[in-house]
């Protein structure tokens, strides 16, 4: 993962992006105790709360609880501008925290926290599960249900879920409960279960009720309210101004009524706050949309340059999706599926593996993202072409339609390539399947 370029201008982001400060060694040029206190910089919040609590750790009095807030301040900042350098620092806040005061719960809390957020998720697996032991707090389940989701292991996922919502229930368990029920296929069960966590969340902060929004926002986006999902998004960016996920949920919204520009415009500020390959992806499907092919390409260009670094897979799908080194798209999926081995990560091994001719690897691995019955577009649109060239016309039908009932959340290119599909899912156009061909079209 990569540090985002408004944190560069700060000592700590330079320091992380030159590998002068690697929390996972002992041998870094600076230790914890000394990273975590350097001044973060910034006007925001997040920054005055991560200054708060390191003059308090600096305190000759310092204690533990200390730690753990300074830890917390940086992961609320990690979670406000996406930057995956503020998790590192919460992960080196852990270990400074053990090292000064033992190990302790609330230290490998933190911990765990910071790996599953820079998915380390066999590590960050490890640690809730010996915390599940121990103590067995719900915030322990909860990460323990998160870890497990990564891992694939989607059954033992729910059964940490009901645990930690038994122990307690509010806006966090609720909106687990929600995700888990979206990837079995539940698609009402899941909003009702946002709903209800966005109730619970009423008296929270402003971001965790803005990540709610965001949340149901996409849900109703899937399910065809284009209109209702950019007014709910609305709502998310009035609660958190230049929040990065409610710009990008308007402009996907925005992009399903065919309002382009205003869609360009909303999501090239999300792209700005927080230049993931998501953002960008959508970016520049919102310039081509709005007859600026020119522009899109070198934003695509850019995205193949720069994206391996913070987010390998969504870069796998999408060189897959515009049939451009496959070879590379597969070793990318591939490489993920190491250390994160759920649906969607099967997904884009199969769909790496679609465009580069493996049609009976992909066969295999689409078999295993659909294990659960998970009900989004992209995966079914997915499926539907592979399961067309296998020549297995009623099962692509089936995909095809599911897909088109939630094309609102699919990009311009993805929706305009279905009716294509749906013409010729008995005979799949060869230059549709070919590893050297665009499944997109060419669009430059």
């Amino acid at each position: 993962m990569d540090v985002n370029p408004t944190c560069r201008a700060t000592l700590l982001g330079c320091l992380l992006v030159l590998g002068l400060f690697r929390p996972e060694t002992t041998n870094g040029a600076l230790p914890p105790e000394k990273i975590i206190l350097l001044p973060a910089g910034g006007s925001t919040a997040e920054d005055a709360e991560i200054s708060r609590w390191q003059e308090r750790v600096r305190a000759q009095e310092s204690q533990e609880f200390h730690y753990e807030r300074l830890g917390w301040a940086f992961v609320a900042k990690a979670r406000r501008t996406q930057d995956a350098g503020c998790y590192r620092l919460a992960e080196a806040v852990a270990e400074a925290m053990a090292a000064r005061f033992g190990p302790s719960p609330d230290a490998q809390l933190l911990r765990g926290h910071a790996l599953h957020n820079l998915h380390r998720f066999a590590e960050a697996e490890q640690v809730a599960r010996t915390l599940v032991a121990q103590r067995g707090l719900a915030a322990d389940h909860a990460l323990w249900s998160d870890t497990l989701l990564e891992l694939g292991r989607i059954d033992e996922a729910v059964a940490a879920c009901q645990r930690a919502v038994d122990l307690r229930p509010g806006a966090e368990s609720f909106a687990r409960v929600a995700h888990l029920r979206w990837l079995k296929g539940d698609l009402a069960g899941a909003e009702s279960a946002l709903v209800a966590a966005l109730a619970a969340a009423s008296t929270s902060g402003a971001e965790t009720r803005a990540w709610l929004a965001v949340r149901l926002s996409g849900l109703r986006l899937q399910a065809g309210d284009a209109a209702g999902a950019l007014r709910i998004a609305d709502q998310a960016a009035a609660l958190v101004p230049d929040y990065a996920p409610a710009l990008l949920a308007g402009g996907r919204a925005l992009l399903a009524q065919a309002r382009s520009h205003e869609a360009a415009v909303r999501i090239e500020r999300g792209a700005e706050l927080n230049p993931l390959p998501e953002y960008q992806w959508w970016l520049a499907e919102a310039v081509r949309a709005a007859d600026d092919p020119v522009r899109a390409a070198g934003l695509e260009r850019e995205l193949e340059e720069r994206g391996e670094a913070s987010d390998p897979r969504t870069l796998s799908l999408f060189l897959a999706t515009r049939g451009r080194a496959a070879a590379r798209a597969v070793a990318l999926a591939e490489a993920e599926q190491a250390s994160r081995n759920d649906g969607f990560t099967h997904d884009a091994v199969a769909w790496a593996r679609f465009a580069a001719g493996d049609l009976e690897g992909a066969d295999r691995a689409m078999a295993l993202a659909l294990a659960h019955g998970t009900q989004d577009a992209r995966l079914r649109l997915h499926a539907g072409l592979i399961a067309a060239a296998a020549g297995r016309a009623e099962e692509s039908r089936h995909h095809l339609e599911l897909a088109r009932r939630y094309a609102g959340s699919l990009t311009p290119s993805e929706r305009a390539l279905l009716p294509r599909l749906e013409a010729g899912a008995t005979a799949p156009n060869r230059d549709l399947t070919a590893p050297s061909t665009s499944l997109v079209g060419n669009q430059n």
